[in-house]
């Protein structure tokens, strides 16, 4: 089974002409060429981040980095499971001095989730998957300091997952009736999972997304297959993002040998009931993107690729048309936390100097800015009557809560809260030109 997704493309071109848009950062690993493996970008501050050997790619590392200052200082360790054979999957940071792992077996799987409450001077383990054969340890990401959840492979036929509501003191395994069924030979991959706010989405080897809207609890199947039949193969491979629980993108890759031969871009905006096929403009298969996200709550995207000549970034408003931000840079991974903020790692050129980018102004398409200029959601709080004004045609008009769920859809340009508890929700308009105005509003 293949397993590992992340880059192994070695060496980094320097270039000092994206300045404009991306500030160099020292990642402050002691070892040069340290690539970046997987991020979490928690909020504008607080981002942690875990390594892997660009020069040797079969040389196991067990390394991490944060940053509690939007970047202005990185601090690197050792994350210790206690066995260095040990591969690390993905890493989740909450604070300057909380953090999670997860950790694998190359051959054998199993592998648990490791804490640090130190900053990184210490981890200890706090849950072991145990049955050979079967589990294996694919990812760990927590919401908040207390609730998380951990996703391994079937196991007894069923998805192997667990969740906490203490910070990993106690974990309770989701029950089969709340998992759909695996397909035969269905497994996930290490670090193959997208979260945002309450939701999480992870991808498997036949090609389906797994969903949930309410940290992990339940789970729907999406029929993604019919777009991708594998995420992790090696002549088809693909990539997802969310903006939300209802707009999510998927890159569809084919490769011959290890030349990009095409790729595909597909849309939903009902939450994976249906997609649409998006004719885009401004990349290729020959860019080879590696990583891609949503600006949280936004329509957003921006796109890296680690190829060495080919590579850079890119943005897009949804995926139609993407404008580079540089190019012949290796960017190995990308996550934003707003619209001002975004981070994109890559590799050290020396023991402490550069390994990470960090976002110098506004990451939004001219097409999005215009679009916020032209549409206004009011009135904001309110009582009931929300109205929006757009100079496009609405779609529809959808009211999402805060834990993800669709609590009210309508064609009208205005829609009416009066029946819905107090509290803040999401309202997500649905544009004829294929995008979506994201609004929070307060219902009083």
């Amino acid at each position: 089974m293949k397993r590992i997704l992340f880059s192994i493309t070695a060496l980094l071109i320097s270039s000092a002409s994206f300045a404009q848009y991306w500030s160099t950062q020292n990642s402050g690993f002691a070892a040069p060429s340290r690539g970046i493996s997987g991020m979490q970008v928690y909020d504008a501050n607080t981002v942690w981040a875990f390594a892997y050997n660009g020069l040797i790619t079969t040389t196991n590392v067990q390394e991490f980095t944060k940053t509690s200052n939007g970047g202005t200082t990185w601090t690197s360790g050792s994350i210790n499971v206690g066995n260095t054979a040990l591969k690390i999957t993905n890493i989740s940071g909450v604070s300057a001095t909380t953090a999670w792992v997860g950790a694998f077996d190359n051959t054998a799987g199993l592998g648990g989730v490791w804490k640090t409450s130190d900053g990184g001077a210490t981890w200890t383990n706090q849950h072991m998957l145990t049955t050979a054969g079967q589990s294996w340890t694919n990812y760990v990401h927590f919401f908040d300091a207390n609730n998380g959840i951990i996703g391994g492979d079937p196991e007894s036929g069923e998805f192997e997952i667990y969740t906490t509501s203490n910070g990993g003191t106690t974990w309770t395994r989701v029950p089969g009736t709340s998992i759909p069924d695996p397909l035969t030979d269905e497994y996930g991959y290490n670090g193959g999972f997208y979260a945002v706010a309450n939701n999480i989405f992870f991808y498997t080897g036949k090609g389906r997304i797994y969903k949930s809207t309410d940290k992990g609890l339940t789970w729907t199947v999406l029929a993604t297959n019919s777009i991708i039949s594998d995420f992790g193969g090696t002549t088809i491979a693909g990539d997802m993002a969310w903006s939300d629980a209802n707009t999510g993108i998927i890159l569809r890759k084919t490769f011959s040998g290890a030349t990009p031969t095409g790729l595909q871009i597909h849309r939903t905006t009902d939450g994976g009931t249906t997609w649409a096929q998006v004719t885009y403009t401004g990349i290729t298969a020959a860019n080879n993107i590696s990583d891609i996200t949503y600006i949280p709550g936004t329509t957003i995207l921006v796109a890296t690729s680690s190829a060495n000549t080919s590579g850079g970034s890119w943005k897009s408003n949804n995926g139609t048309t993407w404008t580079a931000i540089d190019t012949g840079i290796q960017h190995l991974t990308v996550r934003c936390s707003d619209v001002n903020t975004c981070y994109s790692g890559g590799f050290n050129t020396s023991a402490t100097v550069g390994g990470m980018f960090k976002s110098t102004q506004v990451l939004a398409t001219s097409e999005a800015i215009n679009k916020a200029k032209q549409t206004s959601v009011y009135p904001n709080p309110t009582k009931g009557e929300i109205n929006i004004k757009t100079d496009q045609k609405i779609k529809m008009i959808s009211v999402v809560d805060m834990s993800g769920r669709t609590v009210i859809k309508t064609d009208s340009g205005k829609t009416d809260l009066s029946s819905l508890p107090k509290g803040i929700y999401i309202i997500k308009a649905e544009l004829n030109d294929g995008t979506s105005i994201n609004e929070k509003v307060i219902k009083q």
